[in-house]
């Protein structure tokens, strides 16, 4: 019998992670905001999609251009500038307080939300049927937060980075017992811990905010803290098969047992809402509250919308699910039988899962199906509602024919 231990480490550098290196700046398109409405807004639906009028009245004062009285939209709280007259500079894309034509503010979207490549040049010829272009709209952008750009028409760009990183550390402790008396086994217990800022190069998988990779830092997806397998194999005798009676039918039986017991592994849990209107809610994740209920950044009781003058992130790390501990045995059941001196023929019944237990494959990361589940680790990790599982309690029969 032999005992033997073994520990890994693996650090690793410069992996690629994928990255929105043209993501929207949210200070940005909040000031813009600002400096129509008078305050910070209230909703992203609000900040992002409010609507400069096309046409308007002439402007008192003699000033050679439109105007209108700014009004809050129906059902929005009330604007400190509400009532103030506003210049219409280019009808539906810019305008600006009669007071201080200098104080522009842009339409969202004509600003390409203020991505650093330019603004949404194509957007704003296709809405003017050609009459706003490049040169004209960067012409009037003098005094607002939307600079000029090279002419591009990208919105995400979504690239490969080479700053990722990650780590892993094992533990491995092995008991074994070579074959001897009919019998031998292996123990083997594994305790590792990965960790990582990105897991795989897929968009699905880019930062909650891409301009704070750090907040990314967490256990991997496939991180797996606890595995215990035994395996063995036991055979009757072989002077058992000259015997009699009850000797004689469990001669050339073979037995081999596996069983494997191991945690969960890690997902990610998200809310499904671009909270901080990035134009994308496929990586936003929710806040945590007190008492570990999670919530939605801007609805009632949970983080304020806006926190230091951006849209709010989920406080709740990265891949803060877990799935439930899986357990299985796993058994094959054989017996020789002679057919000569030369034929022999094994007859081989194996199963899989024999106490048919259920264990949980994937579990569904989705905040609503957090939070109706329930139920946190001892670690403080959320399960959810399971979306699959692996095999249930299996059979397969077999036979094995040597000559």
């Amino acid at each position: 019998m032999t005992l033997s231990a073994s520990y890994i480490f693996v650090g690793a550098h410069h992996l690629p992670h994928p990255l929105d290196v043209n993501a929207p700046r949210t200070d940005l398109q909040i000031a813009n905001f600002f400096r129509l409405a008078g305050r910070n807004p209230a909703t992203t639906t609000e900040a992002v999609a409010f609507s400069i009028p096309t046409s308007g009245t002439p402007c008192p004062g003699g000033v050679p251009l439109q105007c209108f009285a700014l009004a809050a939209p129906a059902g929005a709280p009330a604007y400190p500038n509400a009532g103030q007259t506003f210049a219409i500079i280019i009808p539906g894309m810019i305008t600006a307080p009669l007071t201080n034509l200098g104080n522009r503010v842009v339409n969202a979207g004509v600003a390409n939300f203020f991505r650093p490549s330019a603004p949404n040049y194509f957007l704003a010829q296709a809405l003017t049927g050609g009459a706003v272009t490049p040169a004209v709209l960067n012409s009037q952008l003098v005094g607002s937060l939307r600079t000029a750009g090279t002419i591009s028409p990208f919105g995400s760009i979504n690239a490969q980075s080479s700053d990722g990183n990650s780590n892993y550390n094992a533990l491995n402790v092995d008991l074994k017992k070579r074959f001897s008396n009919h019998f031998q086994f292996l123990a083997s217990y594994t305790w590792s811990h990965s960790i990582d800022d990105s897991s795989d190069l897929q968009t699905l998988l880019l930062p909650q905010d891409n301009r704070d990779f750090r907040a990314e830092r967490a256990d991997s997806l496939f991180d797996q803290r606890h595995r215990f397998v035994f395996s063995s194999i036991i055979t009757s005798p072989q002077a058992w098969s000259s015997g009699d009676g009850l000797h004689r039918f469990l001669a050339n039986f073979t037995v081999a047992p596996i069983f494997e017991i191991s945690s969960g592994r890690p997902f990610n849990i998200l809310s499904n809402q671009d909270t901080n209107s990035d134009q994308s809610n496929q990586t936003d994740r929710p806040a945590v509250l007190s008492d570990g209920t999670l919530c939605v950044p801007g609805t009632a009781g949970c983080t304020p919308l806006i926190t230091g003058g951006v849209f709010s992130t989920g406080s709740l790390g990265r891949d803060a699910g877990v799935t439930h501990s899986f357990a299985s045995l796993d058994m094959r059941l054989s017996r020789a039988v002679r057919l000569g001196e030369r034929l022999r023929l094994d007859v081989i019944a194996e199963g899989f899962n024999l106490f048919n237990r259920f264990n949980e494959a994937a579990a569904s990361g989705f905040i609503d199906d957090v939070n109706a589940f329930k139920q946190r680790a001892g670690n403080g990790r959320y399960y959810s509602r399971p979306t699959a599982s692996y095999d249930p309690r299996q059979f397969q029969f077999g036979l094995k024919l040597s000559f």
